[in-house]
């Protein structure tokens, strides 16, 4: 009686179907999460949230900015009209009491006008460019995360304040994660370079101030009274037996200079912090002098503004494209000022990188000299 066999039924085939579906879509999401934190990734997540945050608080705070600009304009049509009427009113003008009835009503004025000025108003007329355009919510996007926070510009509505609040908690941890990750490959391969192009040092550089465990033994040889020789090769290995008399003569190497894959010690580059704060110095510079052009600042003006800029200090008295009186160009100053502010945050990271493992190295130099430090750390563990 021949057997039959069990044909799989379509529920087991489902359920196959079903597990092969989640194992690739479990391999994607890994791939997925991968490459949004490495180093590509991380730049695009956070220019792809600051656009995101650029249109959310452009959406939410650009009408109201329109209407209170619209009621500005309409309340000083009103006031043109009744001093008008003020004027009109008075047959025989006299000049106390048109100057009394004038002062009062402009006094009015002057009181509405500083409200709707805490209220959002800047000045500039409707159809203008306003604070609340694409470029400038995009720089308002980055200096939230950024912590820089100039207070120029500010949300308004409730709810631009609510999105404000939660924008912040999620992109600061994320701007903080940008700046490390960026930061240390920036200081790689700066560290990398530095190292290729300066090969003017001496080795005196590496070996200056190592143990005795940074050698290793080459030869040991024993001469004694009778002129016969005893050589060992590699001493650390094996064991030379010295009569009394004899002479001893030992040769050492240091640990990175031999030949050996497995025991390689390769030399630390370290790059001194007078570069990194000249790079710090001349990307201030540079930015003070393009800003200065721009706005018609004075170079102290100009570094002031970069350095209150890049070290998230943000006071605000200075922002680029900020003129009540022009609007030419400002779009464009507000979209460069924000590129130079990511690309700074990330030039600082990776001169406070640089610094930190000179600064450890010299800090742990000096705790040798005065007897603090006992035992010197092999230079290699700054870079970890």
């Amino acid at each position: 009686m021949a057997l039959e066999r069990k044909r799989p039924s379509r529920r087991s085939g489902s359920r196959f179907a079903e597990k092969t579906l989640a194992n690739k879509c479990k391999a994607f999401c890994g791939k997925f999460t991968a490459f949004t934190f490495s180093h590509v990734g991380l730049c695009g997540l956070v220019v792809g949230y600051s656009f995101m945050g650029a249109f959310a608080f452009r959406a939410l705070e650009a009408p109201y900015e329109e209407e209170n600009t619209g009621k500005v304009i309409d309340m000083r049509q009103k006031t043109v009209k009744r001093l008008w009427d003020i004027t009109y009113d008075l047959n025989v003008l006299y000049k106390d009491n048109w100057t009394r009835l004038v002062t009062a009503e402009i006094k009015r004025f002057q009181a509405e006008l500083i409200e709707a000025i805490k209220d959002g108003y800047d000045g500039k007329e409707l159809g203008a460019v306003q604070q609340w355009s694409f470029p400038g919510a995009f720089l308002y996007s980055l200096t939230v995360i950024t912590t820089i926070g100039y207070g120029n510009i500010a949300p308004r509505t409730d709810w631009g304040k609510l999105v404000t609040i939660v924008y912040a908690i999620v992109g600061i941890p994320l701007m903080l994660l940008y700046l490390t990750n960026i930061g240390n490959i920036l200081a790689k391969s700066f560290r990398y370079v530095y190292g290729r192009v300066c090969t003017c040092k001496s080795s005196e550089h590496y070996t200056k101030g190592r143990n005795v465990e940074d050698y290793r033994v080459k030869h040991i040889v024993a001469h004694n009274v009778s002129g016969r020789q005893k050589a060992l090769e590699h001493g650390a290995q094996d064991e030379v037996h010295v009569s009394p008399g004899d002479e001893v003569r030992i040769e050492a190497i240091p640990n990175n200079e031999i030949h050996d894959d497995s025991n390689i010690q390769k030399p630390v580059v370290t790059v001194p912090i007078t570069l990194c704060l000249l790079v710090l110095v001349s990307y201030i510079s540079g930015g003070a002098i393009v800003f200065s052009l721009w706005e018609g600042w004075g170079f102290l003006d100009g570094s002031y503004f970069c350095f209150v800029t890049l070290s998230t200090i943000g006071f605000g008295d200075l922002v680029p494209g900020d003129s009540v009186v022009s609007d030419r160009g400002s779009q464009e100053k507000l979209v460069i000022c924000s590129l130079y502010l990511l690309i700074g945050m990330a030039l600082i990271a990776m001169c406070f990188n640089l610094m930190q493992e000179e600064v450890i190295r010299k800090v742990r130099n000096c705790g040798r000299k005065i007897g603090i430090i006992k035992h010197f750390d092999d230079e290699a563990d700054t870079t970890q």
